[in-house]
């Protein structure tokens, strides 16, 4: 046995973790965070769509589900926050913004995402129907609500 392998891969181990978020400070730090978080969201969505029309249409869970994180951490920097785990950013969801909804969805889109991570011979699948629905009832769906809710959150704050 190798002495590197048993150690990192069979043992266990504790780990200190750093902190999951950290306050955004300035408005502008805020305001410029949000637009770099939603301009990825868009380009993660794009690129979703994109490439189910490809010979490789299961990626789009992988990319549909960044899109969906990207999407929630930019509504979440403009509140105030830098969200680094998907934990934080599901907890700021239900219990900061008082979304439970959205925070279970993106649970459920993260549970699918590791699902396909870890499914074997994705080159076999030939129907693309459950990558299309991932993004037409998924994705689409929770981009939508968080934009509205990013619609509300500016015109509030310019009261």
């Amino acid at each position: 046995m190798n002495p590197e392998f048993e150690s990192d891969c069979l043992n266990k181990k504790q780990v200190m973790q750093e902190p999951g978020a950290k306050p955004i400070i300035t408005q502008y730090e805020r305001e410029n965070k949000h637009k770099n978080l939603l301009s990825n969201s868009d380009y993660f969505l794009e690129g979703a769509k994109q490439i189910l029309e490809s010979k490789t249409p299961f990626l789009a869970v992988i990319l549909g589900f960044f899109s969906m994180e990207n999407r929630a951490n930019a509504l979440i920097a403009l509140n105030g926050y830098d969200i680094t785990n998907h934990k934080c950013a599901q907890i700021f969801l239900s219990k900061m913004l008082e979304r439970r909804d959205l925070a279970e969805e993106l649970s459920n889109a993260y549970s699918k995402r590791i699902a396909f991570n870890y499914r074997l011979n994705l080159k076999g699948y030939q129907n693309k129907e459950e990558a299309e629905d991932f993004l037409n009832k998924i994705v689409i769906p929770f981009a939508e609500k968080v934009d509205k809710l990013i619609k509300e959150y500016k015109n509030h704050s310019k009261l």
